[in-house]
């Protein structure tokens, strides 16, 4: 009760941060000074006010840049709302202040299957509305693997077969004993599911992913993808399965 009381009122308190600083002048960062660990999707974010800044200080890691704004030595640090979630629960003296005009929106890609890819995004489509995504995310905010509830399928029922990479929590990543989990995971395992499909996951790198979709030796990849406009005359994307937020963060 506890973690989902705190998820609701930082969910509350970040909206309100947005429409408080929604309306502000891109002038009044021109003094400061964002950290942020270089080639990460936070570095993306941050480039896109870099004309509104003083400097975007490049940080090896993403805990040194939480560190720098602890200790004032800059401004802000850009997070993920993952990140922001975590940071704040595990008492870090850091609060979001400001949303950024960036998301990141991830995808699964198919290959010659119209009729899955239109099954998969009719079932992400019904996962947004009844709330169950936002629900994952709220889990996976806690640093928390999700374990969704499914209903038991004949094993003689078709397989899906995915490969999908190791990219990290929260999309993919892997138990002690090697599991592959994510919130990504946990999307395709409830779709999967409701579709009537075991799930097969072949654990692979993201470059053999692509060539083993293309060559149709497995029907979808995915893991924490995001649309590329050059894998677009190849391979289909589906909808946006998630969207991510980030935010400016001072010290709180």
């Amino acid at each position: 009760m506890i973690r989902k009381t705190f998820i609701i009122w930082l969910s509350a308190f970040l909206l309100f941060s947005f429409s408080a600083c929604s309306g502000e002048k891109n002038n009044d960062l021109s003094e400061k000074i964002v950290a942020v660990e270089v080639n990460s999707n936070s570095y993306l974010a941050a480039r896109t006010i870099k004309d509104s800044l003083k400097e975007i200080k490049e940080v090896s890691t993403e805990e040194g840049a939480v560190s720098l704004v602890e200790s004032k030595e800059v401004d802000f640090v850009v997070l993920d709302e993952f990140k922001s979630a975590q940071y704040i629960e595990n008492k870090h003296k850091i609060e979001p202040v400001k949303v950024l005009n960036f998301t990141m929106d991830y995808c699964a890609y198919f290959h010659n299957n119209q009729e899955l890819l239109n099954k998969f995004n009719s079932e992400i489509l019904s996962l947004l509305e009844e709330g169950t995504i936002e629900e994952l995310k709220s889990s996976y905010k806690t640093g928390k693997v999700f374990y969704p509830e499914l209903k038991e399928l004949s094993e003689n029922a078709p397989v899906l077969s995915v490969a999908t990479d190791v990219v990290g929590f929260p999309y993919t990543d892997l138990t002690e004993d090697g599991a592959i989990v994510g919130i990504d995971i946990d999307i395709l395992s409830i779709v999967a599911n409701r579709l009537g499909y075991n799930l097969e996951l072949m654990v692979v790198n993201t470059d053999e992913a692509f060539s083993l979709l293309g060559e149709d030796e497995v029907d979808l990849v995915i893991s924490g993808l995001v649309y590329e406009e050059q894998r677009d005359s190849f391979y289909d994307a589906s909808i946006s399965y998630l969207s991510v937020a980030y935010y400016l963060h001072s010290r709180g």
